[in-house]
């Protein structure tokens, strides 16, 4: 069968991939590189707090604002799965889980808290896919508030994490690149196109482009 509805596992396992930590910690570790421990953990704080309100901002308008487009459930579902499926693709051809910090730039600006909207939150913790995947789910959600509190809780989760794995920045980069890690995050990856496709073909039975298939 197609897949009609949102599963937590699906949910947390996008989210995860595309607006999820492992991608977070060497430009943070950039962008905070020089600055005292108080700093990194205020700047923590307000870029997974704004990435939150943004995630949570595009939950609720995102698929309202298409719909008013009159843009269908369909093309919306099959956009983003394209966009997930090219960034599955990506990562699995260069499985990097989490890659050595980059060394900062001569002359670059001291760091700010104003890089928690502008260099952190945006584009780093929300990213196109993600706002993708959010956008899609809430289509696929329809006016079924069950599915609609899976996708916000699922959201929630992977904020926190964001948050707890910012916070812990020194001891992770101290213990460095874990290979374990770079096969989760390849696996994974692997699973997001897989979901990708399922949402792709999802997308076609519901413009009647494709037969209902079994699973």
């Amino acid at each position: 069968m197609p897949l009609l509805h949102i599963s937590i596992s699906d949910a947390l396992i996008i989210f995860f991939l595309t607006l999820g930590p492992l991608k977070a910690i060497a430009p943070f570790a950039q962008l905070t590189q020089g600055t005292d421990s108080a700093f990194r953990r205020t700047l923590a704080w307000r870029a997974t707090a704004i990435a939150t309100l943004i995630v949570i901002i595009v939950a609720l308008l995102g698929a309202v604002i298409l719909q008013n487009w009159h843009v269908s459930v369909a093309a919306i579902v099959i956009t983003g799965g394209l966009i997930l499926f090219c960034q599955a693709f990506q990562l699995i051809m260069q499985p990097s889980a989490v890659a050595p910090p980059p060394q900062q730039k001569p002359g670059q600006a001291p760091p700010t808290m104003a890089m928690a909207q502008f260099s952190l939150a945006l584009p780093i913790l929300v990213t196109a896919p993600g706002i993708a995947a959010i956008v899609g789910f809430m289509a696929i959600a329809g006016g079924d508030w069950t599915q609609k509190g899976i996708v916000f809780a699922s959201l929630l989760v992977i904020m926190g994490l964001n948050l707890v794995t910012l916070l812990n920045m020194e001891a992770i980069l101290k213990r460095g690149p874990s290979p374990a890690l770079k096969v989760l995050g390849w696996v994974m990856a692997i699973l997001q196109a897989a979901l990708a496709a399922q949402y792709i073909i999802n997308g076609l039975v519901r413009l009647g482009a494709l037969p209902t298939l079994g699973s």
